[in-house]
């Protein structure tokens, strides 16, 4: 199986066509009311259009201050106020630029993002939107999602995920006025990916590559931190059933950052919250048999008496790190041991990573948690007009 899935790999890069550089816009900041900001330029030659849309030269050396006046953006440079302004576009004019971006108020990390920058008004704070090519925000995305220090294989799979994502939730903001968020909502894109070239080598080797399903949709492309040991079938997280993103054992999980974990809850916050929702614990029902849950296997519900709990409900109301722990009473206190981070569903991140350090490609990886799929080239699928 091996071997045929390696000649599959061979045939699909060969034909991997070149696709044109499709923009793709990019909330910056999403959820958070930011009232000033500064860009400085880093690489390349960038100019500002205002109201008037008459483009004027950025120097290198600059740096661009805006801030919120009422409904308007004014600007800044180091030497001059520049104006007040409805809508400020900031265009990199040079094959290959990119720029730092500061949030000054509130006082946030700053981040450096290629392509181009709009800015405007929106619900009392400055509206950001970088325009950028896809790939780019492809390997922004995988360097956020994976960070910079993973085998080249486990890259590849992740870009591959990324792209596929991207594309089925194209428009999943596209009536704000951009196509995705850069927060959890839709994917972490907290740069350009610039710490680790190899990021950069995966997706462009990657280029078109996407995944579908038996009906040649493209998938839900979920995946988590690390699944504790098995994932978790779609509709015990979200109801949506699929053929693809099934319940799996996952030993390449095990013995890695986030594999196991450990929280506690009082006794009293537990049957307050046992209360709140309608389960009720008396003296006669208050045991620490009661009390106790094991779960050496994922399950959906956690089971109290007579009653159950979606775990899922749980993990949200309590900030679980997962849904997969088990709980004893020990004193005045419930003992949660954990396992896995994350939702559990699709691809395993620290899973893909262990299978990359052992040899395996980004093929196996991709069918290992994904069931019933095909890596399949943009190129045969009908999606010319968002990506062509």
């Amino acid at each position: 199986m091996s071997y045929i899935r390696n000649i599959l790999l061979i045939i699909i890069l060969l034909f991997s066509v070149q696709l044109f550089a499709q923009k793709i816009k990019i909330n910056l900041f999403h959820g958070f009311n930011i009232k000033t900001l500064v860009i400085r330029p880093v690489v390349g030659r960038f100019e500002y259009i205002a109201d008037d849309n008459k483009p004027n030269k950025i120097r290198k050396s600059n740096i661009i201050y805006l801030t919120i006046i009422g409904d308007s953006v004014g600007l800044w440079d180091l030497d001059k106020h520049i104006g007040i302004f409805k809508n400020i576009k900031i265009i990199g004019i040079s094959k290959e630029n990119n720029f730092r971006i500061e949030p000054a108020y509130p006082a946030l990390k700053e981040r450096r993002y290629k392509g181009n920058i709009e800015i405007y008004v929106k619900k009392g704070g400055l509206f950001i939107i970088n325009e950028v090519d896809i790939e780019n925000y492809i390997a922004g995305v995988v360097e956020s999602e994976g960070g910079p220090k993973a085998p080249p294989e486990y890259y590849k799979s992740q870009a591959i995920i990324c792209r596929t994502y991207a594309l089925d939730h194209f428009n999943r903001h596209i009536d704000e006025g951009f196509n995705l968020c850069d927060g959890v909502h839709c994917q972490v894109y907290k740069s350009m990916s610039y710490q680790n070239d190899t990021i950069i080598e995966a997706t462009k080797i990657t280029k078109g590559l996407v995944i579908t399903d038996t009906t040649n949709s493209l998938i839900t492309a979920a995946f988590h931190s690390n699944s504790g040991g098995q994932t978790v079938n779609s509709e015990d997280v979200w109801s949506s059933e699929t053929s693809y993103l099934k319940s799996i054992i996952d030993t390449f999980s095990l013995n890695q950052r986030n594999s196991t974990w450990q929280d506690t809850i009082s006794i009293t916050d537990w049957i307050t919250y046992l209360d709140t929702i309608g389960i009720e614990i008396n003296q006669q029902t208050f045991s620490a048999k009661a009390l106790s849950f094991e779960q050496d296997k994922r399950k959906v519900y956690y089971n109290i008496i007579n009653d159950t709990i979606l775990l899922k409900k749980i993990r949200k109301d309590f900030n679980l790190r997962s849904t997969y722990f088990s709980m004893k009473l020990t004193g005045n206190e419930l003992i949660l041991t954990g396992k896995g981070y994350g939702h559990g569903v699709g691809l395993c991140q620290e899973g893909a990573m262990q299978m990359a350090r052992m040899g395996y490609n980004f093929m196996d990886i991709i069918y290992f948690y994904y069931k019933d799929v095909n890596i399949t080239n943009l190129q045969e699928l009908h999606l010319f007009n968002i990506y062509y």
